[in-house]
């Protein structure tokens, strides 16, 4: 500032205690910092010199306290995905590997769009995405454009009708498209719905209501009137309520689970535990 007064104004401090306190350091260290001119304040060749000395301190006091941080980090999960209860159920299998560890994770259910959103904003730290195969509208250009990369946790994996047990169709051992095509779909609103509805093969003016919560869509579903398809199988069937999955015949949709985060983001080791349980999980669940 060149200036004693507009430094402290700056501070929020009072000049005369500004000055105090750069008169007890220039006594500590035996060499003067400032000089007083009739132009104003001027920093010594030796104060130079100190506050570069004093800029690497202060580095490294908020590496000191940012340790806590780091630790806590690096323990904690911060995951974003889209709605899948056999995801969630493999986040809490794993968490309670933990139950007698004070760690708080992080667990976030949305639409895909707004999974990407918060991986992108740092909001969450690893992104889990289910997405048809090989999606025209998914390339890595996509990603590269958020600066995100993505690897493959399974590949392949079938996909399934799910209907309520009210339904003529859960009588059934397996259904066809063109069953399937007999009845209003629900399904979650994703980033683009239009190819959900080319790869079913289903008109524009097939009845489709999109939904944003698990909850929407369970109830819908079990009006018995709609429809939807899903990985979900097994155990993971209960958390319907009445509803059961059913194998499509002559089915080649497939679908990828993968996870996403920045390219330069790191992945600590326990977040490589738990996608490696995750994988281990869903291999075990839906294939």
């Amino acid at each position: 500032c060149r200036s004693i007064n507009q430094a402290a104004q700056n501070l929020i401090l009072s000049q005369p205690y500004l000055s105090s306190i750069i008169k007890k350091v220039e006594e500590d260290i035996g060499y003067q910092i400032f000089i007083r001119t009739s132009s104003g304040v001027k920093i010594t060749e030796e104060g130079i010199e100190f506050l570069e000395y004093v800029r690497q301190i202060e580095r490294q006091i908020e590496n000191i306290y940012a340790i806590k941080k780091k630790r806590e980090e690096k323990c904690t999960l911060s995951i974003a995905t889209v709605y899948s209860s056999v995801i969630l159920q493999s986040f809490l299998d794993f968490q309670s590997m933990y139950k007698n560890e004070a760690i708080h994770d992080e667990f976030c259910e949305d639409t895909f769009n707004r999974m990407i959103e918060r991986i992108v904003q740092r909001k969450s730290r690893i992104g889990i995405s289910i997405n048809p195969k090989n999606s025209k509208l998914l390339k890595q250009d996509y990603y590269d454009q958020y600066n995100l990369e993505t690897e493959i946790l399974l590949e392949n994996v079938p996909v399934r009708a799910i209907v309520y047990k009210g339904n003529p169709l859960s009588k059934k051992k397996f259904v066809t498209i063109e069953e399937l095509k007999q009845y209003p779909f629900v399904y979650y609103k994703d980033t683009h719905p239009d190819e959900f509805v080319n790869i079913l093969g289903l008109s524009s003016q097939h009845e489709i209501v999109y939904v944003s919560d698990r909850g929407s869509y369970s109830d819908i579903l079990r009006t018995g009137r709609y429809v939807s398809v899903t990985l979900e199988m097994s155990r993971q069937q209960k958390r319907y309520s009445g509803c059961c999955c059913l194998p499509i015949k002559d089915n080649d949709i497939l679908a990828e689970i993968k996870y996403i985060k920045p390219k330069q983001y790191e992945l600590t080791q326990r977040e490589k535990q738990f996608l490696q349980f995750l994988k281990t999980s869903l291999e075990k669940e839906i294939m």
